[in-house]
């Protein structure tokens, strides 16, 4: 009979980090080790590798589990898409980066990728802790890049600095206030109506159900982005 998955956890002191250490700890089938990147990136014994760092210390994690072949699950921000194509470009194998782990939210950028296909305006306005290092957030980037592959949107104003960030032909407006957990809303306009498409986040227990998916899930070749394909929506 095997033995529990080996999950190796960098970054376990974070939010995200101490939450994957719970959850593993807790899984009769999960056995948890903790890596501290400053001491040496050690992947022996481990069957797969959880990420929450930095950007700068995931990058050097991720090309560590790819040389030693070890699966790796990124939850760390900051990995665009250029990024992630570099990462394909060099021949990646099963490495699966998630902007968010929350299923709710999957499911609202898949809505929104249903609801691209009949508004021909949207704009996307996400809000998080002032402690949140990146803007747009992840999840905001991947929503506007996702409905921007659906059809290509154009804003009106894509020189005016107060109109947002511009993401895959997106305007995306970026919030960072105390009292936040994390909310995104993505707003369609036409005629006569608009359509607006919100999750809230009130508990990062929200991310539960979707980091246990990525650890439990078989590794697929290259590199995944998300967890739509655990939810049978890719």
């Amino acid at each position: 009979m095997a033995g529990p998955t080996r999950i190796g956890i960098a970054g376990s002191t974070g939010r995200l980090g101490s939450l994957a250490l719970r959850l593993a700890q807790e899984a009769d089938d999960l056995e948890p080790v903790e890596l501290d990147v400053r001491e040496g990136l050690h992947l022996d014994g481990l069957d797969v590798v959880f990420d929450a760092t930095v950007l700068g210390a995931s990058q050097q994690l991720v090309e560590a589990a790819v040389a030693a072949g070890v699966p790796a699950v990124v939850g760390t921000s900051g990995w665009t898409h250029e990024r992630i194509e570099a990462l394909r470009a060099r021949g990646a194998e099963r490495i699966r980066i998630v902007p968010n782990f929350s299923l709710g939210s999957v499911l609202e950028t898949h809505l929104a990728t249903i609801a691209a296909q009949h508004f021909g305006a949207v704009e996307v306005v996400e809000a998080h802790h002032d402690r949140k290092r990146d803007a747009p957030s992840g999840t905001a980037t991947r929503t506007a890049e996702a409905i921007g592959a659906v059809r290509g949107f154009h804003p009106a104003t894509p020189d005016e600095p107060g109109r947002g960030a511009i993401v895959a032909g997106v305007p995306v407006h970026a919030i960072r206030l105390p009292g936040v957990v994390a909310r995104q809303e993505v707003i369609f306009g036409g005629v006569g109506e608009t359509l607006t498409i919100r999750h809230d986040t009130t508990s990062s227990d929200s991310y539960s159900a979707g980091i246990l998916l990525a650890l439990r899930a078989e590794a697929r070749p290259g590199v995944t982005v998300g967890i739509g394909d655990l939810l049978g929506l890719a």
